[in-house]
C-alpha cells in the first residue's frame, strides 16, 4: 500500500519555512496557504492552575516566544504543560539536593537492593515532558536547529550600503 493522506512528513507553517529561509525552494504562493487561519503572535494568559515556580518560568519565556513569532493565544495548553514539567523538575532535583549523600539519587528497598530514588524518577519524568513540549517552541539547540531561528542569512555576512541607508531613513 502506497499510503494515505497522513503518510510523510507533516508540512511547515509558512512563519517557520521563514524562519528557515526556506531550504525547500518553494514558491513564495506555495508558503502562504491563503486557506489556513492567521493566527497573530500574542502571549496567552497564564493559567491560575500552575504552581509559583511554573508561572515563574511562563514569564521569562513568553514573550521571547511571541517575539520570534512561535506562540499564539491557542498554545497556551503546550507551553502550560512545559512550564509545569519544569517546575517538577526543578522542585524534584531541590528534593534530591537536600536528601543526605547518595539518598537523592538512589534508595535502598526493603530486600538491600540498590534501586532509583522516587525524586531522581519525577525528575526524569518531568524531564521527558519538558522535552516533548519544549520541541514545540524550539526551546531546545536541536529544536531549533530544526527551526533555524539561530541562523545567520547570507545577506547579514556582507556590507549592505542600501540596507543601512533604508534603515537609517526608516524605510
Amino acid at each position: 500500500m502506497a499510503g494515505n493522506r497522513n503518510s510523510g512528513r507533516r508540512s511547515l507553517p509558512a512563519n517557520v519555512h521563514a524562519l528557515r529561509g526556506n531550504p525547500s525552494k518553494k514558491a513564495s504562493h506555495d508558503l502562504h496557504d491563503n486557506s489556513a487561519p492567521k493566527l497573530n503572535a500574542e502571549a496567552p494568559p497564564c493559567p491560575s492552575f500552575l504552581t509559583k515556580d511554573a508561572k515563574a518560568e511562563w514569564k521569562r519565556i513568553v514573550q521571547d516566544l511571541v517575539t520570534l513569532g512561535l506562540m499564539t493565544k491557542i498554545d497556551r495548553g503546550e507551553l502550560a504543560v512545559y512550564c509545569q514539567a519544569w517546575a517538577d523538575w526543578k522542585n524534584a532535583r531541590e528534593k534530591m539536593a537536600q536528601a543526605e549523600g547518595e539518598s537523592g539519587h538512589l534508595m535502598t528497598t526493603p530486600s538491600g537492593y540498590k534501586q532509583m530514588s522516587g525524586w531522581m524518577q519525577i525528575a526524569n519524568r518531568a524531564e521527558d515532558r519538558m522535552r516533548a513540549a519544549g520541541n514545540s517552541f524550539g526551546l531546545n539547540p536541536s529544536a531549533r536547529a530544526k527551526l533555524g531561528t539561530g541562523t545567520v542569512k547570507q545577506g547579514d555576512l556582507f556590507p549592505n550600503e542600501q540596507a543601512e541607508t533604508a534603515a537609517k531613513y526608516g524605510l
